[in-house]
Order: C-alpha cells, then structure tokens, then sequence
C-alpha cells in the first residue's frame, strides 16, 4: 500500500439537521487505539440508520460525528504492534455495526478505526467494490431476519412486507436458497410487480396498508413468515396475514412510524401468532456464512440492485434516502485500490 497520508476526506455531520449538516471536510487519519485496526476504505453501503441518525433520532449519538455503519476496506494497521497481527496489511475486510458511526467514528470517509475483532476477512471473488460495498450491513439484517429472528425452514411460506428496498428484495432471493417454498412481496406501485417477481417473488400484493383479505382469498392463505420491514405501519395487518403458528419479524421501520399506537395483544394478535423484532447486531454479522454469501452473488444466485455514487456525493444520497431509496441499495466507491 502507498505511504499513509496525514488527512483524509470525511463526510462530517456537525449536528442534527437536513441533508446541508453533511459537509465533506480534511481532517486528520485517526490513530488506532489499543485493540483497533485502521482500515483504508473502499467503499460503503448507505442505510436508513444514518438517516433517522442525521435527522437526531438517536438520542446517545454525540455530535460532530462521522455517520455510517458499515464498510469495506484494506487494512492499514492495528493500534498494539506487540499483539500479533490477524490479518496482514492490504488484506481486504468487511465491517459493520460494532458501534461505527454512533459511538466511534463511521464509514463516511477514506480512513476509520474499529474493533479489529469485528472484521471478516473478504474471500477470493471477482465482485466489485460497488457490490462488495452492498453486503456487510445488508446480508447481516437480512440472513439475522430470516434465521436468527424468524427461523425459517425449508417449505415454509414467507411474505416480505415492504419488499421493494433492498433489504425486501435480497430477503426474497435468500430466502429461496434457505429452501422457503413459497414467497410473497408488497409494494404500493404496481408497477413494481415485475420487479419483485424478477427477485424471486412467487405472488405479489398491491399494498394499500390493509392485504390481510387479499391473502386470506389466495389458495394457500396466511404465511408460515412474515418479514415486516414498513414497521408499526402495517404490523397489525401483517399480524392478520400470518398463519396459525406463525411468526412476524419486524426489523425495518420504512413507513416512518417507530410506535403502535393502542396495541391490545388479546385483540391485535391472532390465536397463536408469535411476533418479535430484529434490530441487527456484530453477533450476526460473525455468524451468517459470508463467504457463501459472495459466492451466490458471485454466481447470480442473489443479485443486487445497485446505484452507485462517490464521497461528494453524500447529500445527494440522503435526498434520495428521504424520498425513499429508489429499490436499490446505494453505495458508496471511495476507492478501488
């Protein structure tokens, strides 16, 4: 790797605000604490997390901070030369969560520091940076979803409520490769039918906030699963479209709203269906078999809906965030090296 410089581009949110707070400044590499490992950045992807995180609704986060969760990167070096070195310099890592972009500095820059015991080292793949970038944080809350929260098995049914993010579109195609038997999707636009069928989606329903009719008048009825990512919007008529036995996740909060309001679990909750919610962890992150994960992308068993932009770009990224994501995953590129 080329010699260290002494400052870096970094994304700096200075406090809670509109998409202006995010300024692209030169501020110094940061040094790596004992247990650390710098990382040089490749490349990043975007989530809602740092949006709601900008917009201050994540009371412990203190400002100035450098947002972002998750990235990819070649290791510079470790904060104790007298530890031994896990991964050599210019090994290619991936990261996510771990406290990066809340209680430590993030990935919305060319250098960061993070718990060198939270990297996973990147297998041989031909994938580019850009879909590299996609995975760390995305395959973490999806495969934590479907396997750590929802169990799903071989033959059971899953519908994705909200299926047109990025998180709903690789839940549907993963899902298929955990052996799920029959897969639905919702979208508020039409026209998104084909979209969510060309990601696996057996059935889709046009989501107006209520489906559970609909699905009650399909052949096979409720679902074994239900992966609620719009949140305590449609919970309620999710909970009406799962069958007996059945369990919800709720691990995405696209519809805005953090709370139910008025929630009677004798009234709101049918006769024996289960719900709980998956908020992500690094405990995921070690635990879902990552290097299969590149290779089924690798090999198109999973495809990922990409846009693709650079560090300067970041308030841009953040009005597209706001307006909705676009159904895609958006990364970062800051560097191909």
């Amino acid at each position: 790797m080329a010699p260290l410089p002494k400052t870096m581009r970094a994304v700096v949110c200075a406090e809670t605000g509109g998409i202006d707070v995010l300024k692209l400044q030169n501020i110094p590499i940061p040094t790596p604490a004992h247990g650390q490992v710098l990382l040089k950045i490749m490349g990043f992807g975007i989530n809602r997390a740092e949006m709601y995180t900008r917009q201050g609704h994540s009371p412990t986060v203190k400002f100035p901070r450098i947002v972002g969760i998750e990235c990819i990167g070649r290791v510079v070096t470790y904060g104790d030369s007298t530890e031994p070195v896990a991964h050599p310099t210019g090994t290619r890592v991936a990261t996510c969560m771990g406290g990066l972009g809340r209680e430590i500095p993030g990935s919305y820059a060319e250098y960061t520091c993070v718990d060198a015991k939270n990297i996973r080292v990147i297998p041989p793949t031909s994938l580019p940076v850009s879909v590299l970038a996609s995975l760390p944080e995305m395959m973490q809350t999806t495969w934590g979803s479907l396997v750590s929260g929802l169990d799903l098995q071989a033959g059971e049914s899953l519908l994705v409520r909200g299926a047109t993010s990025s998180i709903g579109l690789c839940a549907m195609q993963l899902a298929r490769t955990l052996g799920a038997s029959r897969i639905a999707g919702t979208t508020r636009n039409a026209a998104r039918e084909q979209m969510l069928r060309d990601s696996g989606a057996d059935e889709v329903f046009i989501d107006h906030g209520e489906i559970a009719a609909q699905v009650a008048q399909t052949p096979k009825g409720g679902f074994d699963k239900v992966l609620e990512l719009n949140g305590a919007t449609s919970l309620r008529d999710s909970l009406s479209c799962t069958a007996t036995k059945g369990t919800v996740c709720m691990t995405g909060i696209q519809g805005g709203s953090w709370e139910l309001d008025h929630f009677s679990p004798m009234s709101d909750l049918p006769n024996r269906v289960r719900i709980c919610a998956y908020g992500g962890g690094t405990e995921d992150f070690h635990k879902m078999p990552f290097d299969q994960i590149v290779k089924d992308v690798e090999e198109g068993r999973v495809k990922i809906p990409l846009k693709q932009f650079k560090l300067d770009e970041i308030q841009e990224v953040h009005r597209i965030l706001e307006s909705g994501g676009g159904g895609a995953k958006m990364v970062v590129v800051v560097s191909d090296e």
